[in-house]
């Protein structure tokens, strides 16, 4: 029933948007002007705090936004887009609860009176379940990062594929979002792209392997991702100053 697509055209002439306040854990529906509501999911897509989801049978779109518990602290701020499926857009692996909630909140949006606490409970739990932002008391991932979900999926997702080549994408998926949007959280959180960070983690664990066993260079290669022990060399002296070859014999 969902699917998610970085980028996409708000057709449909009307926009419920249901404001949750965070503070009060409460819901309001505002039904105002096209125009203010296209801008605002522009304005939050652009700030990367926008999970957009396609719905295959919705038959309207809907915008779901969190307000930050005071004014002056946005690290709470988000918001969820569903909207109608389009022609190619893909499958992205949000939970499965996704669904039903989704089509509680538009049933009850019919309904002649909303019953506005439970448009609430249910808005919340969603961003429970993507991983919308949300300030955390420990200093938490920057505005627009990963949720902490998402980062523990994604390094373990990348750790246990070292040796092997996969896209960004399939990393994305793994998290429920389209690659654009990751690669800009992931960024945020990690201090670093994507692809830079698997670099980097591959050649801490060629070096783990230097220090630790006897197995040729060749072997380490392949174990850490590289088609050719040629690559993996110009990578390590790239990245660590020295070839493996002399990096093994200084660590010995």
């Amino acid at each position: 029933m969902y699917r998610a697509e970085p980028v996409c055209s708000i057709r449909r002439a009307d926009l419920p948007t249901v404001i949750v306040d965070l503070a009060q854990r409460s819901a309001a529906i505002d039904r105002g002007d096209r125009q203010g509501s296209t801008s605002l999911v522009e304005d939050l897509r652009g700030r990367a705090q926008l999970t957009e989801i396609a719905l295959d049978d919705a038959s309207n779109d809907l915008l779901l936004v969190y307000r930050a518990a005071c004014a002056a602290d946005a690290d709470g701020a988000g918001a969820i887009l569903f909207r109608r499926q389009a022609e190619g857009d893909k499958e992205a692996g949000h939970p499965p609860a996704v669904r039903t909630l989704a089509q509680v909140l538009f049933d009850s949006l019919r309904a002649e009176a909303p019953n506005t606490p439970l448009l609430a409970h249910v808005a919340l739990a969603l961003r429970a379940l993507l991983g919308g932002p949300s300030p955390r008391e420990d200093g938490g991932a920057p505005r627009g990062g990963l949720a902490t979900w998402q980062e523990r999926r994604a390094v373990a997702y990348m750790d246990e594929r070292l040796d092997q080549s996969f896209p960004v994408s399939a990393v994305a998926e793994a998290c429920g979002l389209s690659v654009n949007h990751f690669s800009r959280a992931f960024r945020r959180s990690m201090g670093k792209p994507p692809h830079r960070w698997l670099l980097d983690r591959r050649i801490d664990r060629a070096r783990e392997l230097l220090r630790d066993t006897t197995l040729s260079l060749a072997d380490i290669a392949l174990a850490c991702g590289f088609a050719e022990q040629s690559h993996f060399t110009r990578v390590f002296t790239r990245t660590v100053g020295m070839p493996p070859g002399a990096w093994r014999r200084a660590a010995d």
